[in-house]
């Protein structure tokens, strides 16, 4: 299963690179052509949609890390603590970007209710996954701690 799903990242990440290079700006591009008052933010929203698929492949890469500490039979260890804390720092830098994306729209009164909506929605989702990431952390730390409780010696009998 962990081999299966090491796949599937691999395959989203290279989606992510092809999104990044190619399909990011052609959207852009044809977005600058359909308006061209708000050709102006081409390159912004270029920039800021890079990051935020930047973002989501570094969380990736922590799941990928995760899995293989899995595979190793070493995932209750103290050292998972970092990848999952690191993972909830991209999703956090994730939501920083969709809200300083929302700035520069509104700021260039290219925004519409819609454009709001998607991203109330994108602030929800990431707040649910941050939120799902911390339980899951909470309970990792309690096998971690399962875990040394039952490979501590037992105490001498008296």
């Amino acid at each position: 299963m962990i081999v299966l799903s090491k796949c599937a990242l691999a395959g989203l990440l290279a989606g992510i690179v092809v999104a990044q290079a190619w399909i990011v700006p052609d959207v852009a591009g044809g977005f600058a052509q359909l308006a061209p008052e708000f050709a102006g933010l081409r390159l912004p929203g270029v920039v800021l949609v890079d990051l935020l698929l930047l973002f989501v492949q570094g969380a990736l890469l922590c799941l990928w890390r995760l899995l293989s500490l899995a595979g190793e039979r070493r995932l209750f260890e103290d050292g998972s603590f970092r990848w999952v804390d690191t993972m909830i720092a991209f999703v956090g830098a994730s939501m920083l970007t969709v809200i300083v994306g929302g700035g520069v729209i509104g700021g260039a009164g290219a925004g519409s209710p819609f454009v709001l909506f998607l991203m109330v929605i994108a602030l929800a989702v990431g707040t649910a996954a941050a939120l799902l990431l911390a339980a899951l952390r909470d309970v990792l730390r309690d096998a971690v701690h399962l875990q040394d409780q039952v490979a501590a010696p037992a105490p001498a009998a008296a």
